[in-house]
């Protein structure tokens, strides 16, 4: 007999989810999400939240919700190469292809790495 899979889950008009990324209060990058149904049968919230890049999941979510901006990485114009290999945990292999290609980053990514650094000496890039 095939084995047959279940067609993936379809919220109904009731359900909703959220994404965002932000710079806390003490400065370091953060997500938070929520996946809610307000349905009179199956009201639910799930909520999720870190410190730095967000987890595969939620930055799918993000970026079918923001999109995805070039971020150059190095170089005059582009983020700093060791706060891009801290923020997302890059091998230098990793850290040479982006140098050379940029990287797909969301808006929010994009904004916190471009922006200066604070007052510890000039920004390495």
């Amino acid at each position: 007999m095939p084995h047959r899979s279940e067609p993936p889950h379809r919220p109904c008009p009731s359900c909703g989810s959220d994404a965002r990324q932000y710079a806390a209060a003490d400065g370091r990058p953060a997500w938070e999400t929520q996946a809610y149904c307000t349905a009179p049968d199956t009201q639910f919230l799930a909520c999720d939240r870190g410190w730095g890049p967000p987890p595969p999941h939620v930055r799918a979510r993000l970026t079918a919700m923001e999109g995805t901006v070039h971020l150059a990485v190095g170089g005059p114009n582009g983020a700093p190469l060791k706060a891009v290999r801290a923020f997302y945990a890059l091998t230098l292999d990793e850290l040479r292809t982006a140098r050379t290609t940029g990287l797909q980053a969301t808006p929010f990514e994009a904004a916190f790495l471009l922006a200066p650094a604070p007052d510890n000496g000039p920004p390495g890039r």
